[in-house]
Formats: C-alpha cells, sequence, structure tokens
C-alpha cells in the first residue's frame, strides 16, 4: 500500500533531546538523547518576517521569509538531565543506596546548550506508521515549572530553533536545515539526525 501522505494526529507519543556537539561546515553531529518523560503536548510556529511594498495607496507586493520556528513542550515528570541539557547546568549524584543524592545546579558561568528536538506521533492513517518532528538546532528561551494545589506538577519549556551553519545535503543542492516533518509507513525510533561529513 502507497504511503498516506496527509493524516490527522493525535496526542505525542515520545520526544528527546539531542545535545548539538558540532555544527559546522565540515560537520553536524549530537551527542546521546534524553527522554522528556511523559510528554504531554508540543506545539510549534513559524516565525515569518513580512515586508510590504507599498504605493498608490495599496500594497503592492508582499515579501516574507521564515526567520525560525518556536515552539512549546509540556512533559510529566522532572528530570534533573533535562534540565542541565536546556539551561547549561550540571547533572551529578554522590553517595550510594539511601545516601545517593541527584543534584541540578546552575551557576552564574553556565550558558544554555543548543540542542536538536525530535518528537514522535504514532500515525493511525498509516497503519503502523508515525510521524516526527525536527527541530536541528533549538535552544531553551522560558522553563517553568507549574505546581497546582491538589495536583500534579507538569513542566514545560519554550525555545527557538534557528538554521544550522552546516549544509546537508548533495553537492550542487546543499542547504542549511531548520525544521523537518517526516511521515513514515512503520513507526521509527527517535534517532538524531546527523551529517558526520563522511558521506
Amino acid at each position: 500500500m502507497a504511503l498516506k501522505t496527509v493524516t490527522k494526529l493525535f496526542g505525542v507519543d515520545d520526544a528527546k533531546l539531542f545535545p548539538v556537539t558540532e555544527d559546522s561546515e565540515d560537520k553536524f553531529t549530537c551527542g546521546t538523547g534524553i527522554d522528556l518523560p511523559g510528554v504531554r503536548q508540543i506545539s510549534l510556529t513559524y516565525e515569518i518576517e513580512e515586508k510590504s511594498l507599498t504605493g498608490d495607496e495599496k500594497v503592492l507586493e508582499v515579501s516574507n521569509k521564515i526567520k525560525s520556528v518556536t515552539f512549546n513542550i509540556e512533559y510529566a515528570k522532572l528530570s534533573l538531565e533535562v534540565l542541565a541539557q536546556l539551561t547549561g547546568g550540571t547533572y551529578t549524584t554522590t553517595g550510594s543506596d539511601d545516601t545517593e543524592t541527584g543534584k541540578f545546579t546552575f551557576g552564574g558561568g553556565d550558558l544554555p546548550n543548543y540542542f536538536q528536538l525530535k518528537a514522535q506521533i504514532l500515525d493511525t492513517s498509516n497503519d503502523g506508521g508515525d510521524v516526527h518532528f525536527c527541530i536541528y538546532k533549538a535552544k531553551a528561551t522560558a522553563i517553568p515549572i507549574n505546581g497546582v494545589q491538589d495536583d500534579f506538577a507538569t513542566l514545560t519549556f519554550d525555545g527557538k530553533g534557528v538554521y544550522t551553519e552546516h549544509e546537508f545535503g548533495e553537492e550542487g543542492s546543499k542547504q542549511t536545515k531548520l525544521l523537518d516533518i517526516e511521515i513514515h509507513a512503520k513507526a521509527q525510533d527517535l534517532a538524531a539526525t546527523v551529517d558526520n561529513g563522511s558521506v
């Protein structure tokens, strides 16, 4: 059966952050993925810069360009590893057994890190398929923790995705990347999209 390229989306089933380790002319690489535990929702917005040419008391032409993408994610469980990636802070453990302690620390010299964001929605229109969203290079812009009386606290963060410096693709058709949306005939695990320069 042919892959359907139109599908309905329902919920979000998985999301991971992959630390960007290099974005250069030669390569684009990422570290090991960090799971967003209990991902609940994701929303994406293209940020469009628009210019209007006016004359004769009317708009003659409109020029616009997608400059970046903004996003918001909500997830259900606190992860010190996620906080460390988003903020540039550190996550450490000390002790063992009953004395073991996990600690997230943020200091004056720490800066947020770039990450690649991948999200998966299982696709009921393609039997056994899924949809992957990939923001190639992003940083968090706000990281609230939302506690509500008599209910579970949830965690959210806002972020902005920017174009990569690295150009992906074959010679003659290389381009920087901002966002990919892929529909797969068969569901695939989330993995970083990289280019190590060997191709």
